[in-house]
């Protein structure tokens, strides 16, 4: 059995998405009641397959699942929680057509104001919380093990097609003062792609992320979408980061990229390629790279060849 390895390259996100490879797939979505992971139930749900979506917002979860009917099904999730998540999982593979799980999307997410940056008007520090990178973070490592597991559950081969996407963000390839825990968090979900689409390719599995800019929902309070506003920011949609996961879903090919979520001033179907995270051949960290490519034990034995 051979196993697609992570070629370099540009995908071409203004060609047309062929969602026939979704139809009839089992997905689950993390904080799928509002926002971006709203419209990617919708879109997911519209291409012909069956989601379980997980969210801590009961009365919007709620509300989703009796718009979309029976090919949906809500879980109430604190993705901060393993047992809560491993239940989410669990409802998703006994509740799916094919009692299989295809494809994972980690989008939970959150933002505000950074405790880790306040420095207090008192005599020692205040342990901060670190409530953002753990949901963030944390829990999509939490996601990624649990999509791991259920996915080497399945045969490997073209019609088993695995796929596991993570909502980062533009923050996680640019400067953005202020807010560690947030930017940490993002940057941490690239890493985690960049491993991934090395690592779990040999067993089938691809890996990307989305990276959305400035985005006008619950995300981000009516105060700091008023400020973007006064600062004459364009706010990228919704609708476009859940059509970008439809297309890295929908394309068996598309493994380790990052999707850039961006105004349609910038790209005309609100998505591309940000072809940020390869080397040129002469760079020293291709060939540093191409070390640790030859000398990783991971890519070389497979757990069960151990």
């Amino acid at each position: 059995m051979s196993f697609p390895a992570y070629k370099k390259g540009t995908i071409d996100c203004m060609v047309d998405v062929d969602t026939s490879h979704v139809n009839g797939k089992s997905v689950v979505i993390t904080g799928g009641a509002k926002g971006m992971g709203k419209e990617a139930v919708r879109a997911f749900v519209k291409a012909g397959a069956y989601v379980t979506f997980g969210d801590l917002d009961k009365e919007n979860g709620n509300e989703v699942e009796a718009e979309l009917g029976s090919s949906v099904k809500f879980v109430p999730c604190d993705v901060t929680s393993w047992d809560d998540q491993l239940h989410l999982f669990k409802s998703a593979l006994s509740g799916s057509p094919n009692k299989s799980i295809d494809i994972v999307v980690a989008n939970a997410g959150i933002s505000g104001p950074d405790p880790l940056f306040t420095v207090e008007d008192t005599e020692e520090p205040v342990k901060p919380d670190l409530r953002i990178v753990n949901i963030d973070l944390i829990s999509v490592m939490y996601t990624m093990k649990l999509a791991r597991h259920y996915f080497m559950k399945h045969p490997f081969g073209p019609e088993h097609d695995r796929c596991f996407i993570m909502t980062a963000s533009i923050v996680g390839f640019v400067d953005s003062p202020g807010i560690p825990q947030y930017t940490a968090s993002k940057w941490g979900c690239r890493g985690l792609m960049r491993c991934l689409r090395r690592t779990t390719a040999i067993d089938g599995v691809r890996a990307n992320i989305i990276s959305p800019w400035y985005v006008a929902t619950s995300i981000l309070s009516p105060a700091v979408q008023a400020y973007c506003t006064s600062k004459g920011v364009t706010f990228a949609e919704a609708g476009d980061a859940a059509a970008a996961m439809i297309k890295i879903a929908s394309d068996p090919s598309i493994n380790g990229r990052s999707f850039g979520i961006v105004p349609r001033d910038i790209a005309p179907k609100g998505y591309f390629d940000i072809a940020k995270d390869d080397y040129e051949d002469d760079d020293v960290l291709e060939k540093l790279q191409d070390i640790m490519l030859h000398t990783s034990h991971r890519l070389q034995v497979r757990p069960e060849d151990q």
